[in-house]
């Protein structure tokens, strides 16, 4: 089926969904006292915009991207009817939220495209839960599952799509496996399209291969902790228009990770300190800073730690509502009633 032909169909699918998706008021938070309501933009999505209304308290749309904007990125095209419905599907949502999350700068710039008062604008950028990364999972039982047990593991976690530019990682992990006896696995978690295809391409490169496939949200701590380091990939000279889960995760499972020079990313870590930077879309940097880490295990502990903190610092969930909650206080109350916000507040803090 083409492309825009399921995308028309998915959008179809979206809007019936809005329309028949409402939540009671009178819900599991009844005598609590209720903050905000957040609300995940998706397309026609309004639900939590109402419930918000009827609970006389501010309303948060966190959008990680405007989602017709962000298909263009990804070459997805919805040619003739792109227009009616970023106006209808995501214009009207985010004009009607008190206060909008975006997931990074770039995202913040389309929201005030699409109309939204730059004043009720902050960035929220996606963060992991605390409470499903806790802890320090066995490690060995995990490899030995997962028959990894003295591997050096180079590991992965997303939906296997073309932009992920998963070949970047093969031709750097077959790079350092070249010349060495103690050869370099990869660990890839999740599924989608380009699966098939990535396994067949590390296959042929001789790259020992686990894929674990779908794997519930539970165990993903686990299967983190298990690489000795973790890979977050972008296209030469590509930027991140989002805020990428899977760094937060990866830094919050305390393992050294190695992420490209892209987005907001050098302005969240510091080269050698809790990451390794390298250029995005550069193989041969990406295979000497694997290389690196796997022949000084020393660093790649004290990559680990840092790791770890930077997540409690700056990447937990929980730090970044406690900022939304702030600047909700600021911008909502005050002279205004619950619910709205003053129009004349400075401009919104970024998070």
């Amino acid at each position: 089926m083409p492309v825009p032909v399921k995308t028309a169909i998915k959008d179809v699918r979206e809007w019936r969904r809005a329309r028949a998706f409402h939540v009671d008021a009178d819900g599991p938070w009844r005598g609590d006292e209720v903050e905000f309501v957040w609300q995940r933009h998706e397309l026609f999505q309004i639900a939590g915009l109402e419930l918000a209304s009827r609970l006389r308290v501010p309303s948060v749309l966190f959008v990680p991207a405007t989602l017709v904007w962000q298909a263009e990125q990804w070459h997805v095209r919805r040619p003739g009817w792109s227009r009616f419905v970023e106006r209808h599907g995501e214009a009207r949502v985010l004009t009607r939220a008190d206060v909008v999350a975006a997931g990074s700068e770039r995202v913040a710039e389309e929201v005030v495209r699409l109309g939204v008062d730059e004043r009720r604008v902050i960035i929220a950028r996606t963060g992991f839960d605390p409470a499903m990364f806790s802890g320090h999972p066995d490690r060995r039982t995990t490899r030995s599952r997962l028959g990894i047990d003295d591997e050096f593991v180079v590991g992965w976690v997303g939906s296997f799509r073309g932009f992920h530019n998963l070949d970047q990682l093969v031709a750097a992990v077959a790079r350092t496996n070249e010349h060495v006896e103690a050869k370099s696995c990869l660990l890839l978690v999740g599924d989608g399209p380009e699966r098939k295809s990535v396994e067949a391409l590390a296959a042929g490169r001789g790259i020992h291969v686990v894929s674990t496939g779908t794997v519930p949200q539970h165990d993903l701590h686990a299967l983190i902790s298990a690489m000795d380091v973790a890979v977050l990939l972008a296209g030469k000279g590509a930027e991140f228009h989002y805020s990428p889960l899977k760094l937060a995760e990866y830094l919050a499972s305390g393992v050294a990770v190695v992420a490209p020079r892209a987005g907001a990313i050098p302005a969240q870590l510091t080269d050698g300190q809790d990451a390794v930077l390298v250029d995005a879309g550069d193989v041969g940097g990406l295979a000497e800073a694997l290389a690196r880490l796997r022949d000084h295990p020393d660093e790649r502990a004290r990559l680990a730690a840092a790791a770890r903190t930077a997540a409690e610092q700056r990447f937990s969930w929980d730090h970044a509502v406690s900022r939304v909650v702030g600047a909700i206080k600021r911008d909502c109350f005050g002279e205004t009633a619950p619910g709205k916000v003053r129009r004349d507040s400075s401009s919104a803090e970024t998070i």
